[in-house]
């Protein structure tokens, strides 16, 4: 888990594009612990989005 939120935490602070950043932020966070709800009210992205990115991120 580690690993993964250390590569998380790089492509956040090298990506420029606002939308992708939020969709990472949105992963990181979900590996953080927080739940979906609580992620939805802190950057606004939807619970579906959050499981979708979540699962493309690990099966890589």
């Amino acid at each position: 888990m580690e690993a993964e939120l250390q590569i998380l935490e790089e492509f956040i602070k090298t990506n420029p594009d606002y939308r992708e950043l939020k969709r990472y932020l949105a992963v990181k966070l979900a590996l953080s612990g927080y739940g979906y709800r609580a992620i939805q009210e802190i950057i606004g992205v939807t619970p579906g989005l959050i499981a979708k990115r979540k699962k493309e991120f690990i099966s890589t």
